[in-house]
């Protein structure tokens, strides 16, 4: 699948508190993109990275690149207003504007320049459709937006952000708010559109991600822990936080029983000195290696499939740097 967001080596920190650590990732072109994890996971910081609304968080710092379209929008150069016509934003709550339904869906287009009344009228209706609320609203689109119910003013906010002609939708959990019937309707919205846009989703709703995904991103502390096909990571989630965390189970950190440093010079003795480590380890035990060779660590999550150890997390610690716990299993010491 081609990247239409590439993540590389993201950091974000508010003050001395990490809220991503280290994150790499490819946000595919064309398809729903679910962010899943525990509250507090930075599930909502990392979407708010892809258009830059981090900037208006007092004391964050980013490091690392985001780039759209090959384009790294953490340049000092980057155009603001040009990034964020690029991604429409759908947050958690509807946010409408104290305005009509018709100058709520034309606002962007107007800001951008538009003064043309009847390809106003045009993308008034046009966009109202692609929301699926033209047919409820096309008698009353001079009455104040206030007025519709909290399922429609959230479709108004799609509308509104379709009207600027994005190439990326972005959703903060957006159906949260909404009632069992408004919430199909907005995610019949994304899956009728996804052809069309890239679309991004935070949610804490797991059969939502099951209903929408192709795509699964899965966070805890700030750490990207799985990612991948929807229908792999949720079906068969390979590491055991991953797991746990669909299975709704509390997720353990592991109690380290022997470590290895294999950067730098130390990664010419593998796999002696990995043998010789796992060798003084009993079965079931956890095990700790440190690399900083993507090569090494291809080696060592492929050899695992041979040996039978399990390997539990891989978690970059920085941008040349991994961390691969794996636990001991059989009684056999080569790998």
């Amino acid at each position: 699948m081609r990247p239409h967001i590439s993540v590389k080596d993201l950091s974000v920190q508010y003050g001395a508190l990490t809220i991503l650590n280290h994150i790499s990732i490819d946000i595919p072109d064309k398809k729903i993109t679910a962010i899943i994890g525990p509250s507090g996971c930075g599930k909502t910081t990392l979407l708010k990275s892809f258009n830059r609304l981090l900037d208006l968080q007092e004391g964050a710092k980013v490091s690392g690149q985001v780039l759209v379209d090959g384009e790294d929008i953490y340049d000092p150069g980057t155009e603001m207003t040009h990034l964020r016509r690029r991604m429409g934003l759908l947050s958690q709550k509807p946010t409408v504007l104290p305005m009509s339904i018709y100058e709520n869906v034309v606002y962007g287009l107007r800001i951008h320049g538009e003064k043309n009344k009847s390809k106003l009228d045009q993308a008034v209706e046009k966009y109202l459709r692609e929301a699926n609320l033209w047919n409820e609203v096309k008698d009353r689109l001079h009455d104040s937006a206030s007025r519709l119910s909290i399922g429609q003013q959230q479709r108004l906010c799609l509308a509104r952000g379709l009207a600027v002609e994005p190439e990326i939708i972005l959703g903060d959990e957006p159906t949260s708010a909404l009632d069992p019937v408004s919430a199909e309707q907005i995610e019949q919205r994304f899956l009728a559109l996804k052809n069309q846009y890239t679309i991004v989703l935070v949610t804490h709703i797991l059969r939502q991600a099951k209903r929408l995904a192709d795509y699964v991103i899965f966070l805890y502390l700030g750490n990207l822990i799985e990612h991948g096909p929807a229908e792999k990571v949720l079906s068969s989630p390979r590491f055991v936080k991953t797991q746990a965390y669909l299975e709704g189970r509390f997720i353990e950190e592991f109690p380290i029983a022997a470590e290895l440093d294999l950067c730098g010079g130390a990664k010419q003795d593998f796999p002696f000195r990995f043998e010789e480590s796992l060798r003084g380890l009993t079965e079931g035990q956890i095990f700790k290696t440190l690399v900083d060779n993507e090569g090494l660590l291809r080696q060592i999550l492929d050899l695992e499939q041979g040996q039978g150890h399990k390997v539990l997390e891989v978690r970059q610690i920085s941008s040349t740097q991994w961390e691969i716990i794996i636990e001991k299993r059989g009684i056999g010491y080569s790998i």
